[in-house]
């Protein structure tokens, strides 16, 4: 559908696993406004390990340009220079790509984007609340809720590979050969990412030694890559000697986009709940995923029928916490390291019965 707007804002804030599920709707969007002047509205990450929006998308495709969104203030004259830039841009349509907000939230945006000008609003339904529409109120996921929320501009067809193309360049392609220069195309690896950004999604770092120290002896041959941002190097040099040190540790020495070329040539990841693992999800990679119950299963679920995910869900599930001290994180450290190696040799298992490994 080609929807009827020149000057187009697209509003999403978050890092690189909102990104990631956020992508099919971000070509819906320059499906739909093929010729339109696209400007990203979204936020620099608080957090050093979180991957800014346009360092995921590119800067090529998606959008003209970038505008940021000054999370936690509270300066009238800030907001008011916010509203002058989009002003000047003669924007008419905005389009709300946002996590679920209360229905308060979302009708303080509408009055902000329309102070700006805008008259054109799409994605701002009130019953954007995160839980599926119909009797279960279960959690939807998230790229379905996202999907259900631009409705207006069509149908988002989920399982359509083309929606999840990050559209990487072949100069990232190749700095992602380079990378992996050292080891064989005919070489199997296991990708893995121990980084996280909440204490309460962390399976701690003895876990990790143990199931490295315990699988390398199943997997003769296979490669450890490790990667992530430059704050997880030390851990992950520790997880490549519990591997024999065969392998390499590539955190804090990639773009996210190179990221994703390098994680398209795994043959499995395996990580926690994070960015990493999306991004793995979303070229294909098949994930071992390590969840905590902090939110309830389902949500941030990565995409993918080939993933194994392990999730124990406690009494206290859904608890939302980014430190978790009462409960001991006794949802994620009650996942055993016997557990999670059987989920990466089943997934190694279904590739070589479906022909993608000899």
């Amino acid at each position: 559908m080609k929807a009827i707007g020149n000057k187009v804002l697209i509003y999403r804030l978050g890092s690189l696993g909102d990104t990631v599920m956020a992508l099919p709707c971000f070509h819906k969007v320059k499906e739909s406004f093929p010729d339109a002047d696209l400007t990203l509205l979204t936020n620099r990450p608080v957090a050093t390990k979180a991957a800014p929006l346009e360092t995921v998308l590119g800067k090529d495709y998606f959008f003209n340009r970038v505008m940021n969104y000054p999370v936690g203030t509270r300066n009238p004259f800030v907001f008011a220079d916010l509203i002058w830039k989009i002003r000047s841009l003669k924007i008419d349509t905005v389009v709300s790509l946002m996590s679920a907000r209360s229905q308060l939230a979302i009708k303080r945006d509408r009055f902000f984007f329309k102070t700006a000008g805008i008259s054109q609003f799409i994605g701002f339904a009130d019953e954007n609340s995160g839980t599926s529409p119909d009797s279960s109120r279960e959690p939807e996921w998230e790229a379905v809720r996202l999907a259900r929320q631009v409705n207006t501009l069509g149908v988002v067809p989920l399982d359509d590979n083309h929606y999840w193309d990050l559209r990487l360049t072949a100069v990232e392609l190749q700095l992602a050969q380079q990378a992996l220069s050292t080891i064989s195309s005919r070489t199997p690896i296991i990708a893995v990412s121990i980084g996280t950004k909440n204490q309460a999604n962390d399976w701690e770092p003895h876990n990790w030694t143990k199931l490295f120290n315990q699988l390398q002896a199943s997997l003769p041959g296979w490669r450890l890559v490790l990667i992530g941002a430059a704050e997880e190097a030390e851990r992950s040099a520790k997880l490549l000697e519990a591997w024999g040190g065969n392998g390499l540790n590539l955190c804090g020495k990639l773009t996210p986009r190179v990221s994703a070329a390098v994680l398209k040539r795994a043959s499995v990841f395996v990580g926690h709940d994070s960015g990493p693992m999306h991004l793995a999800a979303c070229v294909g990679t098949p994930c071992v995923g390590i969840f905590s119950a902090r939110n309830l299963p389902g949500r941030w679920f990565p995409r993918g029928s080939r993933n194994q995910i392990i999730y124990h869900r406690t009494e206290c599930a859904g608890c939302g916490l980014e430190v978790c001290v009462e409960q001991q994180k006794k949802c994620i450290l009650s996942i055993t390291v016997s557990e999670v190696q059987e989920a990466i040799l089943k997934t190694i298992s279904i590739r070589k019965q479906t022909g993608f490994l000899a």
